[in-house]
């Protein structure tokens, strides 16, 4: 256990000595506060959304920002571990090396996402009140799930692939898929499959994706999951209430699984 937190302070320490951190929550809190802005209205006055509409509205940006970076940084980290050939002689399990550096930066990103929804926050506060708070520290779970769960399999891919390029590649096709290809799967699922047969498809499908569904559950809990398509209708018709509940287990389950996955392999390896 203690050579496991040396190690987890030695990555940490590592994170943040790169210029990732800074300026990711710089660029976060910047456009979170353009976000809040609606721009100019009618009467030539710039005003600014509340907690309400600019959680929702961020979590779009969450959605496209977070997973990106969490994966190519994921993959950065792993493919660095076979570089690690001194740390590793260390009397420490080479699981939690991978472990180790997941924790630093799951902390780091986390603690600059804290800093951009901070900021944000404070722009929203002073400018439009507190109402609403508390959908925008919902919005600040579900932002922070997501992040652990993509820099866990960014990391898998970057342990798996053994090279910065190609682990990078990797992460951003991955990104794409993810994004992107699963809607297109589900749009499939819908024109070929009766209503009935689609929804429990369509249920494991967005589950099957991190992406979608810190998407669906940060409409959920903003009671704005009229918006979370069709992957969304489908889950609300197959598990009603306890949507929320699934949906949080399979973000936790798209970080600890990779996470094994990525030290199972990582062990195997020779350095």
């Amino acid at each position: 256990m203690t050579h496991l937190l040396s190690l987890f302070r030695f990555e940490l320490a590592g994170a943040r000595r790169g210029r990732t951190v800074p300026v990711f929550a710089a660029g976060f809190a910047l456009a979170g506060a353009a976000v809040a802005f609606i721009g100019l209205s009618a009467g030539g006055v710039m005003e600014v959304q509340g907690f309400a509409r600019t959680s929702v509205s961020l979590l779009q940006l969450v959605i496209w920002v977070i997973p990106m970076l969490a994966l190519v940084t994921g993959a950065v980290a792993g493919a660095d571990c076979h570089e690690l050939e001194l740390i590793a002689a260390l009397p420490v399990r080479r699981e939690g090396i991978v472990l180790a550096r997941w924790g630093g930066w799951s902390v780091a990103l986390g603690a600059a996402l804290l800093v951009g929804f901070g900021a944000t926050g404070m722009v929203i506060g002073l400018l439009a009140g507190m109402a609403d708070g508390w959908r925008y520290l919902r919005l600040i779970g579900v932002a922070l799930l997501l992040l652990a769960a993509t820099l866990a399999v960014g990391l898998w891919i970057g342990v798996a692939a053994r090279t910065r390029l190609k682990a990078v590649g990797i992460a951003v096709a991955v990104w794409l898929i993810l994004v992107i290809g699963v809607d297109l799967v589900a749009i499939g699922i819908l024109a070929l499959l009766p209503p009935g047969n689609a929804a429990w498809w369509l249920s494991l499908l967005l589950m099957a994706d991190p992406v979608d569904s810190a998407r669906a559950l940060g409409l959920t809990l903003f009671q704005a999951d009229v918006v979370a398509g069709p992957t969304g209708a489908a889950l609300r018709r197959v598990l009603g209430g306890a949507g929320a509940w699934a949906l949080t287990a399979a973000l936790v389950a798209w970080t600890l699984i990779p996470l094994a996955m990525a030290g199972r392999r990582f062990a195997r390896t020779d350095l």
